[in-house]
């Protein structure tokens, strides 16, 4: 600290005390980010170079971790992805190539190119052989989190690449590796596109593909940042122009990965906001305190129209609100989407206890219906609650069980089947009633082969029924709430 006579003045003391501080805190943060303290270069080199290569140990590790993986994907257990990714050898061949471009050493580039390529192989093979034979097989919600590729996966492997490569450089060796495994999850999504592959949809099979090679990029792009910035020795010198030319291909080749996943990630962000408008339309009209409750909601989205299917408990919605309805969907930003509703209390229990001294057998109803028919306007009210009897007993009636054991032998692609009673207006004053089927289809077929096959299943559904019409609606499980 400086003295003298200038020391005297006020505001010498003062900035002298300021400058002080600002070395003080500057040094403070120098300690705590300082990445030299504890450094083991040749440790670190040794224990990328001995790693990388997918032969003795590391195969079996890797075929070990590859099945049981594939294996928590198939139950759905997390815990049991969260054992393979910890036995997974597939981080050093990637850290091996950070390690090739930082600094500078082409043979080992190659050689961590050549055993990541083995290992791909090797997975995508076992994996594959595995969702063949399996007895299950079921598109999980496990498989379903690695069929979407965000940005923010991408962020989650850099940051976990940066903590990976800081602990493998340290003399005393840290306890992040494991964490560091479990967080860019590398091994589940080769396994689901293994699943994609061993069920023939390769269209699928894309995305998961490019979850892992995203997750993989980051990775090698976080242990080349932590090389350069602990000066690792360059194998062989790099003149300046060269250097130049190596960082623009880097920025490049990361720009080209990180814009489908950033594309993506709006897309996702855009469904969301969808589903939260929607819900708030639920919520102001079919809500906890609406006598008319959404008990469960579909959005199908086809070619060129999106419908939202509303399931409902409670007062059934009389047909002159379905334009109110319609309108309100317009106002909470929801444009270009039709509205259905199923209501499965049309028929409640004090109705049916009205009509029972009206109805003696439903052999007589059609009977009963016909002369209601006869009495002009003032019986059409009559018509209606008599037809809704009608729609009602007919699906109570139904075999459902037995259709549904039937029809998954005959369309064995078939996901699920449910079977509802929908009304339905045309906002002219036409009421319609009509039975309706949503079917879920396992992913992978072209629309073209899937109209075909929605045209045979209806044809099928209605002559094991006994209908003459029904409503076939296929929704797919990403769209599941």
């Amino acid at each position: 600290m400086s003295t003298g006579p200038e020391w005297e003045k006020p505001a010498a003391r003062i900035k002298v005390l300021f400058k002080d501080l600002l070395q003080a805190v500057g040094a403070w943060f120098g300690d705590f980010f300082d990445l030299q303290q504890g450094v083991d270069r040749e440790g670190t080199l040794v224990a990328i170079r001995s790693n990388k290569k997918m032969i003795g140990t590391n195969a079996w590790m890797l075929l070990c971790s590859t099945l049981i993986a594939s294996l928590g994907l198939d139950l759905n257990s997390p815990a049991v992805i969260i054992g393979a990714m910890l036995i997974s050898p597939l981080m050093s061949p990637i850290l091996g190539i950070g390690l090739g471009v930082g600094t500078n050493d082409r043979e080992a580039l190659t050689s961590s190119l050549r055993h990541f390529a083995i290992a791909i192989l090797v997975s995508l093979l076992t994996s594959t052989l595995y969702f063949t034979i399996t007895p299950l097989g079921d598109y999980t919600a496990e498989i379903r989190a690695r069929t979407a590729p965000t940005l923010l996966d991408g962020l989650v492997a850099i940051f976990g690449g940066l903590a990976g490569m800081i602990s493998i450089s340290r003399k005393d060796k840290g306890n992040a590796l494991p964490g560091v495994a479990i967080a860019t999850a590398l091994m589940p999504p080769l396994c689901v596109t293994g699943y994609f592959i061993a069920n023939g949809r390769w269209n699928l099979a894309l995305n998961p593909f490019y979850l892992f090679f995203l997750n993989s990029f980051f990775i090698a792009l976080s242990a080349y940042i932590i090389i350069r910035l602990l000066d690792f020795p360059m194998r062989t010198p790099v003149d300046p122009a060269e250097a130049r030319r190596s960082r623009m291909m880097l920025y490049f080749f990361s720009l080209l990965v990180i814009v489908p996943s950033g594309k993506i990630l709006y897309d996702l962000y855009e469904e969301r906001q969808e589903e939260l408008r929607i819900e708030a339309f639920i919520d102001a009209f079919f809500g906890v305190d609406s006598p008319t409750r959404c008990i469960d909601y579909e959005l199908i989205e086809r070619d060129s129209s999106k419908q939202l299917v509303l399931e409902l408990l409670g007062a059934s919605v009389p047909q002159d609100s379905m334009e109110f309805y319609f309108s309100a969907l317009q106002s909470f930003d929801l444009p270009g989407i039709s509205l259905s509703l199923i209501q499965d209390s049309d028929v409640e229990l004090e109705k049916l206890k009205s009509l029972e001294t009206e109805i003696s057998s439903l052999g007589s109803l059609a009977e009963r219906l016909v002369s209601v028919n006869q009495a002009k306007t003032s019986q059409d009210l009559k018509v209606e609650r008599l037809q809704r009897l009608v729609d009602s007993l007919m699906r109570a009636q139904l075999p459902f069980e037995d259709i549904v054991r039937e029809t998954k032998i005959v369309f064995p692609e078939l996901n699920s089947l449910a079977f509802a009673k929908a009304e339905r207006s045309d906002f002219q004053g036409t009421i319609s009633y009509m039975p309706v089927f949503l079917v879920e289809w396992i992913p992978g077929k072209s629309r073209t082969q899937r109209r075909k096959e929605e045209t045979m299943l209806a044809d099928f559904l209605k002559i094991r029924t006994g209908l003459d019409s029904i409503q076939l609606i296929p929704f797919t499980e990403s769209l599941k709430r």
